[in-house]
């Protein structure tokens, strides 16, 4: 296998490229929640899961893009189609998948109106090789504690960076890795999750599920239910409510959204 470049290594304090195979798999599930609007029964979300090739993305449409008459939705669910795609050719053609590759592929490809935040995650080795645009991400949960959140890119308050054809392309996406181990949790979500949901929560849902043995896909249910739950209630405490305050504005409880949740489990293939 040929390997080139170099990526950020987060959780290892150097900066390698690592053509190792390992012992490690990434086993992953998704649940969705979309907002209750009978004009756009599909949301603006999206989401994929390439499990032979260890790798899985999420993307999040812009909603601003319905002043315009624009489903957002529709450039999210192509961009993601696209990614899976190219998750694939870059597999089976160069025996590796390189995120931001990936994601340039995608963009190319994706010719609809609208803009889109996009974050994808490939297991290769001992890592997780990721890219990011905009304010979709994931936590690292290592015996029962966040370990690593991913990094969030925004112009200001409420406003991320984001992908499209009138937008920015991949040349502003944050590319990184971190080092997993057996037994790890990531938890991928859409602004619609973070937005409403502190991590200690996070910890909690997962802690209690994984000892259950509960299928993920059962897990992703459960996290993306509660952060619906916190969305509708004007009295909850979220992490918008107070992200919200710091940049000036009053708001109280949830921020009704979109709710995408990929949850992955990192096992041994033995």
């Amino acid at each position: 296998m040929n390997c080139s470049g170099s990526t950020r290594s987060i959780l290892s304090g150097q900066e390698t490229v690592s053509c190792t195979e390992s012992n490690l798999k990434m086993i992953s599930a998704a649940f969705y929640i979309p907002k209750n609007n009978p004009l756009k029964p599909l949301g603006d979300d999206a989401h994929f899961i390439c499990e032979l090739e260890q790798t899985i993305g999420v993307a999040d449409g812009v909603g601003g893009w319905d002043k315009k008459g624009i489903d957002a939705g529709i450039y999210a669910r192509k961009l993601m189609s696209n990614a899976a795609d190219s998750v694939k050719d870059e597999k089976k053609k160069n025996g590796v998948v390189i995120p931001k590759r990936v994601l340039w592929k995608a963009f190319l490809k994706t010719e609809e109106k609208g803009s889109s935040t996009a974050c994808i995650i490939s297991l290769r080795g001992e890592f997780l090789h990721c890219v990011n645009v905009g304010d979709s991400k994931f936590v690292l949960i290592r015996d029962g504690k966040v370990v690593f959140r991913s990094p969030v890119q925004t112009v200001r308050f409420n406003c991320p960076y984001q992908l499209g054809r009138v937008s920015k392309t991949p040349s502003i996406a944050e590319d990184f890795k971190c080092r997993v181990e057996e037994g790890d949790v990531i938890v991928v979500g859409t602004d619609g999750l973070f937005d409403n949901v502190y991590e200690k929560s996070l910890e909690a849902i997962v802690n209690r599920g994984l000892p259950q043995d509960i299928k993920l896909e059962r897990l992703a249910s459960r996290i993306a239910n509660f952060a619906r739950m916190q969305a509708e209630d004007p009295c909850a405490r979220t992490p918008f409510q107070r992200d919200s305050r710091r940049a000036g504005f009053q708001h109280d409880g949830g921020k009704y959204d979109d709710i995408t949740v990929v949850v992955a489990l990192i096992k041994s293939r033995k």
